[in-house]
C-alpha cells in the first residue's frame, strides 16, 4: 500500500516552532521537516504511532467514524487539536479552534484497508 502523509500547521506568532514539531513528532516520529513563513510542512510515511494512540486512548471506533467520513477518493483529510498533539494525544477537531490545527492529508491506495489497520471496527467483536 504506497502512503504519502502530509501534515501542515500554521504558526502563530505566540507559539514556539519547537513546540509545534516536537507535537507533530509525538504523532508522526518520522516526519521531515520544512518551516515556510508562518507554516510548518512535514512528510511522514509511517502511521504506525497514529494508530497506537488510538489503541492507547480507546477511541478507535469514534476515529473510525470520523476518517470514514473524510475521505475523498483516495485521500483523507481531517485535522486535530494542536494543543492536544503537544501532548501526545490526538482529538479531532471540528469547526474552529483559536491557534488553529494540525492539517493532515494522507494519501493511499486504499483509505479503508487503512482505516481498517489503525482504528478497526471494535463494536460488534
Amino acid at each position: 500500500m504506497g502512503l504519502r502523509i502530509i501534515v501542515k500547521c500554521e504558526i502563530y506568532p505566540t507559539e514556539d516552532i519547537n513546540k509545534i514539531k516536537n507535537a507533530i513528532l509525538k504523532i508522526f516520529p518520522d516526519c521531515k521537516f520544512e518551516i515556510e513563513e508562518r507554516e510548518i510542512i512535514c512528510e511522514s510515511e509511517s502511521i504506525k504511532r497514529f494508530g497506537e494512540i488510538l489503541k492507547e486512548e480507546r477511541i478507535r471506533d469514534a476515529a473510525r467514524s470520523y476518517l470514514l467520513a473524510n475521505i475523498k477518493n483516495n485521500i483523507l483529510e481531517f485535522s486535530i487539536n494542536k494543543q492536544v498533539a503537544t501532548v501526545g494525544k490526538i482529538s479531532f477537531s471540528v469547526g474552529d479552534v483559536p491557534l488553529g490545527d494540525i492539517r493532515i492529508r494522507i494519501l493511499t491506495d486504499s483509505p479503508l484497508s487503512l482505516i481498517d489497520e489503525i482504528a478497526p471496527n471494535t463494536r460488534f467483536q
